[in-house]
């Protein structure tokens, strides 16, 4: 099941809402039922849609929240859409071959679960019968929830009930806004309280003006404030985006300028703000945009994502581009066209004079054969800098586009399908920062060397028939070159190696691609892709600063030593590669944070790894054997292990499981150490670690906790005493689990966990939910500093509580709900500190318990089983909680003889 994000948004006035949309959830049918969710927009539609997917989808055995389905269509069609909603209910990747009707195996699989689907701002009145034709085979108990503006889309959708979200009350929009316009350090409130009780009075309720006003009056002085609330009192409050005119009324030229083009052309893009940037900035030396967009994030006019992608709520974008319009009317003169009507209005037979000034156009190709255009239309558009193509249509219309190359100033160009072989030899590529032409029938990009000297971003994925790149010599601040899935590219041009800006180079699934060298250094390169490039036959390429280098699926013997020379590689892909053992010479990259070698099936032993590793993936490998790990355990002490897996790799040797088991426990362990003083932060879940590893044998009822784990049972919940531990610090809990598919099924997948604690005073259950990759008949390791603070709050610092653990129905990879059942599950307080750890590991450094290790004199025969040789070993001497004993590092190193060194940790 995909992880959907908890909402942290304010949810003011919502309780409401949410439980009788619950409450209809729940009610039987006799068929799968719609609810539509309506009302205008900014009213809080998808908040409600999303809070009750969040909290509900769970129950359900597939889910799927599919946001913005009518941009979604718009830009991809219906097949795209269907694809996108069954392969992740199916969680499979589904094709759909004919768009009209569904294949019986997707209704047989689908008809068979429990499903909970949220489409999410529905503006076509046959929406659902085009996705899922008749509702009649889907099982009774599941749900689609539809959101919408318009109630007759919803009743046309087949919407059994339908809520229309209404405003908040006067106390809660009170709530609202003051959240918004108050911080904590502002003492003066009450002072405020006629001026807002004024805002709430004129925002009727609605939600997301509440929230722009808060920000239009932040930190403004009560005369402004009441200036303002003046100027609103004598507008019209008609539509949503006369009161968003108040903030745009405060930008400057250039800040509307942003918003606008925003509005009109760049919303629902997925643009990054570095990417905006470049495209909106005057000259190279222009910080204006920077700082304008950070302005409109703080007026609540856009957001700015966590990975800093720039978007516009729909009430903001209408407001943009209703100023546009009015500009327009007013002065007979379009800077913006995105309308059908507006671009027929405008070109069609030159009606419209003052086309010099359009900035940007979206343009949908297929409907331009509709138009009688004069063959010169375009030329006369001489600032356009912004024009986007979507949509099919016949190459003859090619013929209206070449005037307006030669002209246009273009900085950027998407044309999605393009039909043609190349762009013109007229195209002018002196103010191109971004050209963007996914897909399409281009072969070639143009001929011989243009000007590209202000080109950023060259972006060509699933180019099917591109077959060369062209000279980019003077491409000299190029950055990013995409060319994934360009399945006919045989050569990189070489002027390519040349470029000293190029950061990020995409070339995965570039299957006819044969060679990729150079002499010359990529010296800013930090981003290489070159997975699943089958036909590569010579590999060589030099940067000094590459830090992401993936390399899966490629062949071995082309796979470059030198890799391990990258003093600056962060992380490090080499899935489904042919490699039996990885270079010794790996353990020299310093930084290295993320190793992934999922599905190398001949890979049979890994050397000693960088301390520097966080990620290890190696799921899948089923002939590796051998794991090496540093020598002594000082050296693991100096590891950052965060994310350790080793699914389904069930050939490791007896040494090898032993040694993943000791790293474990020293990792997590050390974890616990450090972040014992972090204080706490809403960031908390990134404060965990967890190790995967195979059980001493595949039948996951034979399989058992290692003997340090403190408390174990059988059961899904035992008593924890802490009595013995009040006179060291408590440092936090590592959890074991050890689980069970129903008929011995096996899984490897995302699992959650409900721990309840009960503190013996009351009955009130407290529950914390941990999730983890994990599998049957493996062994799960978990530290979570969040879930240890939870439980010592729970408790109370109670000595003595008990701990129940219950595992969530999930989806098996094969796409069936599997119920899972905990074999076992074990818990080890954290309780000793780090000086204390090291002072007992010296001491037993000291004793030389080589010559009395109980396990020398233990015969291994070859025939035995993991299981028999593990009943035959004698459990392992116990001196400490949680602290490895010198026969366990014996185990764990190649050298019985290896010395501990603790001094770095005192």
């Amino acid at each position: 099941m995909p992880k959907y994000p908890v909402n942290t948004k304010r949810l003011v006035g919502m309780e409401k809402p949410i439980a009788h949309l619950e409450s209809l959830l729940c009610q039987k049918s006799k068929e799968a039922r719609v609810i539509g969710i309506w009302g205008m927009g900014g009213i809080g539609k998808t908040t409600i849609a999303e809070e009750i997917f969040n909290k509900k989808h769970f129950e359900y055995q597939g889910s799927c929240f599919l946001e913005k389905v009518n941009d979604e269509l718009q830009k991809h069609g219906i097949r795209y859409l269907k694809e996108k909603l069954f392969s992740t209910l199916l969680a499979e990747d589904v094709k759909i071959d004919t768009p009209n009707r569904l294949s019986s195996y997707i209704k047989r699989r689908i008809g068979r679960l429990k499903v909970l689907i949220v489409l999410d701002d529905v503006n076509g009145t046959d929406e659902v019968e085009n996705i899922f034709g008749t509702l009649d085979w889907l099982r009774a108990c599941s749900r689609i929830i539809i959101t919408s503006r318009d109630k007759q889309v919803l009743i046309s959708n087949k919407a059994y009930d339908i809520y229309q979200v209404g405003a908040l009350s006067s106390s809660e929009a009170l709530e609202l806004f003051n959240f918004n316009a108050f911080d904590q350090t502002h003492l003066d409130m009450r002072s405020y309280n006629d001026l807002s009780r004024r805002v709430v009075n004129y925002a009727k309720g609605v939600p997301l003006v509440l929230k722009v006003l808060g920000h239009l009056l932040c930190r403004k002085n009560k005369e402004v404030c009441e200036s303002q609330l003046d100027k609103l009192m004598k507008m019209s409050i008609k539509k949503v985006h006369d009161v968003m005119k108040l903030s745009y009324d405060d930008l400057d030229l250039k800040e509307t300028d942003i918003l606008l083009d925003i509005a009109c052309f760049f919303n629902c893009m997925q643009m990054k703000v570095s990417s905006l940037v470049e495209l909106l900035k005057d000259h190279e030396n222009d910080n204006s945009v920077v700082v304008g967009l950070e302005r409109l994030k703080d007026k609540a006019l856009m957001t700015i994502s966590e990975d800093n992608v720039v978007s516009m709520h729909d009430i903001i974008q209408e407001m943009g581009r209703e100023i546009v319009r009015q500009e327009y009317e007013n002065s007979g003169r379009p800077s913006r066209l995105w309308h059908q009507d507006d671009i027929h209005e405008v070109l069609e037979n030159n009606k419209v004079k003052g086309t010099e000034a359009i900035r940007s156009i979206t343009i949908d190709y297929s409907l331009i054969i509709h138009l009688k255009l004069s063959p010169y239309v375009f030329a006369k558009i001489i600032k356009l800098q912004f024009l986007k193509i979507q949509g099919r249509g016949r190459v003859k219309c090619y013929d209206l586009f070449l005037q307006g190359f030669k002209v246009w100033p273009l900085k950027y160009l998407l044309w999605r399908d393009c039909p043609l072989k190349s762009l013109p030899e007229c195209f002018s590529a002196k103010s191109i920062v971004r050209l963007e032409l996914p897909g399409g029938q281009m072969q070639k990009l143009w001929d011989g060397v243009k000007n590209l000297v202000n080109l950023k971003e060259v972006l060509l994925a699933r180019g099917y028939f591109l077959e060369e790149l062209p000279d980019f010599s003077k491409a000299i601040n190029l950055e990013v070159l995409d060319v994934c899935d360009c399945v006919r590219l045989k050569s990189v041009h070489p002027s390519i190696y040349s470029l000293n800006k190029l950061q990020i180079f995409k070339l995965k699934g570039c299957e006819s691609l044969t060679e990729f060298t150079s002499d010359t250094r990529l010296s800013s390169l930090w981003y290489l892709d070159l997975t699943s490039c089958t036909s590569l036959r010579k590999l060589s390429v030099t940067s000094e600063n590459i830090t992401d280098l993936r390399l899966g699926g490629i062949p071995a013997n082309v796979l470059p030593s030198s890799f391990a020379c990258q003093s600056k590689l962060e992380i490090l892909d080499l899935r489904k590669t042919k490699y039996e053992t990885l270079p010794s010479s790996i353990k020299n990259l310093t930084r290295l944070q993320c190793l992934l070698i999922s599905g190398c099936f001949e890979l049979l032993s890994i050397p000693v790894l960088p301390l520097s590793l966080e990620t290890l993936s190696t799921d899948g490998c089923k002939s590796l054997k051998t794991i090496f790990f540093p020598l002594t355990d000082a050296e693991q002490f100096n590891e950052k292990r965060k994310k350790v897996s080793f699914w389904n790799c069930w050939n490791l040797d007896e040494r090898s499981l032993r040694d993943i088991e000791l790293n474990a426990q020293i990792n997590l362990m050390k974890l616990a150490y450090q972040h014992s003083s972090t204080p706490q932060h809403k960031d908390d879940h990134v404060f965990r670690a967890s190790y995967l590893y195979p059980g001493w044998c595949r039948v996951p009822e034979l399989c058992r906790g290692p003997k340090w784990l403190e408390y174990k049972t059988t059961n899904d919940e035992m008593i924890i005493n802490l009595s013995s531990t009040q006179l060291s610090p408590l440092l936090g809990f590592i959890f074991c689990f050890i689980l069970a598919g129903e008929d011995s099924r096996e899984y490897g997948g995302p699992v959650k966990f409900d721990i309840t604690i009960f503190d013996g005073e009351s009955e009130d259950k407290k529950g914390y939910v941990m999730d983890s990759y994990i599998a049957t008949g493996h062994l799960c390791f978990i530290y979570d500093k969040k879930c240890s603070h939870f439980i010592t709050s729970a408790t109370k610092n109670k000595t003595r509580f008990k701990i129940k653990v219950a595992t969530r129905a999930v989806k098996s990879k094969m796409g069936r709900v599997m119920n899972l059942k905990i074999i076992e599950f074990g818990v080890s307080p954290i309780c000793i500190e780090h000086r204390s750890f090291a002072r007992e590991a010296r001491m037993l450094s000291l004793s030389d318990d080589i010559k009395s290790s109980p396990y020398q004199n233990v015969n291994v025969v070859e025939a035995a089983s993991p299981c028999q040789i593990a009943q035959s070993l004698p459990p392992r001497p116990r001196v400490a909680r949680l602290i490895p004993s010198k026969t366990a590092m014996n185990l764990a190193s190649a050298s019985a003889a290896a010395s501990l060194n603790f001094n770095a940790f005192q």
